[in-house]
């Protein structure tokens, strides 16, 4: 069987055990901690899923085949720039879970040399979290660190990533200390005292804890998970593509609980800056706002689950990002339409007119996902 059939046949088994239909959680989460820290003695003790094998009753949908971007020596296949340590380019991204809420995100540091920055709804359909992927910049300090949530476990795997999170539910962390195909650093188990591979920043537990590529490695190398990484990348030129589908300097995304993300293009800073909550986001690590050369806001399936993630007994979110659905690309003050496809091994591919791949600037990128088109404007 492939990788991608196993793939697909652990997701219908773990989306029987732990899913439900789709609906919407009423009780708005509070500062309480996600879950109680769990021992690691506690997590070997949790109990094994059943071995049931349900094979998929739905008929996949044919992908092109990817054709791997191999970017010369020394060039990200994520960000189409020189790297910091072109000998990171060989192993794997990090990827760290970061809080997004209104406290963390006054304590967002480090995110202005992410490779790549995803944004999702979490929570019953309440807020936004943030994974930030690091492989070929350095970043002294990451943070806030916060839990992971399930479109964790799709987005590492499809990059071959290991990941970097402060626990989680007890399926999520079951499952990424059990069952994943990658790395998961959990500071929860791995280092409790937040000493080794994290460093505590005050005593908010909503902002205080932050991590680093580096430590991450660290962790890896100690624990024999170090490999040779390859996987495809995304395709860049300095020029626009020619088949913008037209002008777009202002980008607004209403995300739930009042974080609606606006991005504003900035000839000056040749991209977007970032605002959310109507406040610009700005990194401390520079001093500088926080610009993307590149905004992609792609359309995914999103279901509610029985997964609880606070004290309040609020639902997690699961999101397809494995199949395909629409996209808009913002880059150079147009925006361009097309269909993202992606797999288990493949990152998105973003197809435009003709299947022909749109191109996007070189420097960093941010994914916003969405549930429909309708949850953008822009002009």
């Amino acid at each position: 069987m492939s990788a991608s059939s196993i793939v697909r046949v652990w997701f219908v088994v773990v989306a029987a055990l732990v899913l439900s239909g789709c609906g919407r959680a009423t009780p708005e989460p509070t500062a309480t901690p996600t879950k109680t820290p769990i021992t690691v003695a506690a997590a070997a003790d949790t109990p094994t899923p059943p071995p049931a094998v349900l094979e998929p009753t739905d008929t996949p949908v044919p992908l092109p085949t990817a054709t791997p971007n191999v970017a010369p020596d020394g060039i990200s296949r994520y960000t189409g720039l020189p790297a910091d340590n072109p000998e990171n380019l060989k192993r794997r991204p990090v990827f760290i879970c970061i809080n997004n809420d209104a406290a963390g995100r006054s304590a967002h540091y480090g995110l202005s040399f992410a490779d790549l920055v995803y944004e999702y709804i979490v929570d019953g359909f309440t807020l936004t979290r943030l994974t930030a992927m690091y492989q070929a910049n350095e970043a002294e300090r990451v943070g806030p660190v916060r839990s992971a949530r399930m479109p964790n476990v799709w987005m590492t795997y499809m990059y071959d990533g290991a990941l970097a999170c402060s626990g989680g539910s007890d399926e999520v962390r079951y499952l990424l200390k059990n069952e994943v195909g990658f790395p998961y650093l959990d500071a929860d188990i791995d280092d409790p005292s937040q000493t080794r591979y994290f460093q505590s920043v005050g005593t908010d537990y909503r902002t205080r804890m932050q991590t680093s590529p580096a430590g991450v490695r660290r962790w890896l190398d100690e624990k024999g998970l170090t490999k040779e990484w390859d996987r495809p990348g995304f395709e860049f030129s300095d020029e626009p593509p020619p088949n913008a589908a037209g002008q777009a300097t202002a980008i607004q995304i209403a995300y739930p609980g009042g974080n609606n993300v606006e991005w504003r293009y900035d000839p000056a800073q040749d991209g977007y800056i970032r605002f959310q909550a109507g406040e610009q986001q700005v990194d401390p690590a520079t001093g500088r706002p926080i610009v993307a050369k590149n905004v992609m806001a792609l359309t995914a399936e999103h279901t509610l689950t029985d997964m609880v993630e606070d004290s309040l007994g609020t639902k997690g979110v699961d999101i397809a990002l494995y199949g395909f659905g629409d996209f808009r690309i913002f880059r150079d003050g147009q925006v361009y339409e097309g269909t993202w496809r992606a797999d288990p091994e493949t990152p998105p591919r973003w197809l435009g007119p003709g299947e022909v791949i749109v191109k996007l600037k070189p420097g960093q990128s941010w994914i916003q996902v969405l549930r429909g088109l309708n949850e953008i404007t822009y002009q």
